[in-house]
């Protein structure tokens, strides 16, 4: 999601094109985008990402149109559950309610919210996005503002980092998966052969980092998220030695346990506090794709601090 904004806001000022930002400002009942979702629309009407599972998407186009020409912010409420609103005639049967903000984002305010959002994203600590409706101007502060009755202000956290510590053919399905759920992804291995062999040095961001200098390059962001899997035992247990200096939210293994106690006995330092091995939650399945899934969805669980249950059991609401 983060990789995209970042691409079509790359695009648009390449082209000097203007784009709508679309961002959900509040919730309320059952609604497909949780607060600060984001979907972009350019100018010939394509849309990137959603805010409704396509069910209001078509309406919004027509008042992208219209932010375009007229320049200003718009804000625009669905209820689904009011016979008298426009969105009941759309059918979805939901019931919930969302408030959203469409932007014109252009060369003239230099893509203003969009390029404060996607910095807010990479930075280490919280900031608070600011946008003024009646002129359609954003800035970026990094302490709480003062604000006035025009101003829309969302708090933003910093994206989860995810470190993949260890290259190979397993490593794009858990990378590309990552990535498209908005975490900051990096590929860790002092192989350089092994980099250069899987050609992650052009398509994916990797960094040769040795086992003895990862300390020092985790450390920058303590919070962040590490899966351990060189497939190299010995190498396992000299990452993990330096991860357990760290307070990673998730330090996660790659194979089984029996594999996992070897590691761990091999080890020059104690065992994170946070090691996960096997890392994953148990899905089922077989191959590189069924085991990234098996892990990513256990590090978003974590990072979201949900319980990874089934939704037909949990007696809250989806987002709750």
């Amino acid at each position: 999601m983060l990789d995209q904004l970042s691409k079509q806001l790359k695009l648009a000022q390449e082209k000097q094109q203007a784009i709508v930002l679309v961002r959900v400002l509040a919730t309320e009942g059952s609604t497909y985008r949780k607060i600060g979702a984001r979907m972009l629309i350019d100018e010939q009407g394509q849309q990137f990402d959603l805010i409704s599972g396509g069910c209001l998407e078509t309406h919004l186009g027509h008042h992208a149109i219209q932010v375009i020409q007229q320049g200003l912010p718009k804000v625009i409420e669905y209820d689904f559950g009011d016979p008298d609103s426009p969105a009941w005639l759309l059918g979805v049967g939901c019931r919930g309610r969302i408030k959203l903000l469409l932007e014109k984002l252009c060369l003239e305010n230099n893509y203003g919210s969009l390029t404060y959002y996607i910095k807010a994203k990479h930075a280490t600590s919280p900031s608070w996005l600011i946008t003024d409706l009646a002129t359609g101007q954003s800035q970026l502060c990094t302490q709480v503002p003062e604000t006035n009755n025009n101003d829309v202000t969302e708090y933003i956290r910093p994206a989860p980092r995810l470190l993949l510590i260890g290259a190979g053919p397993d490593t794009p399905p858990l990378f590309n998966l990552a990535q498209q759920l908005g975490f900051l992804v990096q590929v860790i291995d002092q192989r350089s052969q092994i980099l250069q062999r899987y050609n992650f040095t052009q398509n994916v961001s990797a960094i040769e980092v040795s086992s003895n200098n990862l300390d020092a390059f985790i450390n920058q962001n303590p919070q962040d998220f590490a899966l351990v899997k060189t497939h190299n035992q010995q190498l396992d247990a000299d990452y993990l030695s330096q991860a357990s200096l760290a307070e990673l939210s998730y330090v996660g293994l790659l194979g089984p346990k029996e594999r996992a106690q070897r590691v761990v006995d091999q080890m020059l330092a104690p065992a994170p506090k946070n090691l996960v091995a096997p890392a994953g939650l148990d899905l089922g399945g077989d191959g590189a794709h069924a085991i990234a899934l098996s892990i990513v969805a256990q590090i978003q669980a974590q990072y979201e601090n949900m319980s990874a249950q089934s939704l037909a059991i949990k007696a809250q609401g989806i987002h709750d």
